[in-house]
């Protein structure tokens, strides 16, 4: 949620620029909100009987789609603002600081 919230108000604001009404992008986020949930509640009742290497794998295939939202999306918008170093310095802090995380789980 806190990862994908400001992705989705520039979101909102362009597609109200565009001329969609303002219900029209509340269902749009609404059903999104809907099928995420149905998704989530899923994959917590069939997890208890998926193996360890598949578990890994799937959260594997998910972080990979959030790199690939971050890289395609948000850097290139933040090297514009705040400059190449700063950036790509940040951005690895974090990513080690994520795999610190995970290794000390």
């Amino acid at each position: 949620f806190l990862s994908n919230f400001p992705e989705a108000l520039s979101s909102s604001v362009g597609m109200k620029r565009q001329g969609l009404k303002t219900w029209k992008i509340y269902a749009l986020w609404g059903s999104l909100v809907v099928v995420i949930s149905i998704g989530a509640a899923l994959g917590y009742i069939i997890s208890d009987n998926i193996s360890h290497t598949t578990l890994v794998g799937i959260e594997g295939l998910a972080a990979g789609a959030m790199l690939t939202m971050i890289a395609s999306a948000m850097i290139p918008e933040a090297v514009h603002l705040g400059g190449e170093k700063s950036v790509g310095l940040s951005t690895l802090v974090g990513f080690l600081s994520a795999i610190s995380f995970k290794l000390l789980e």
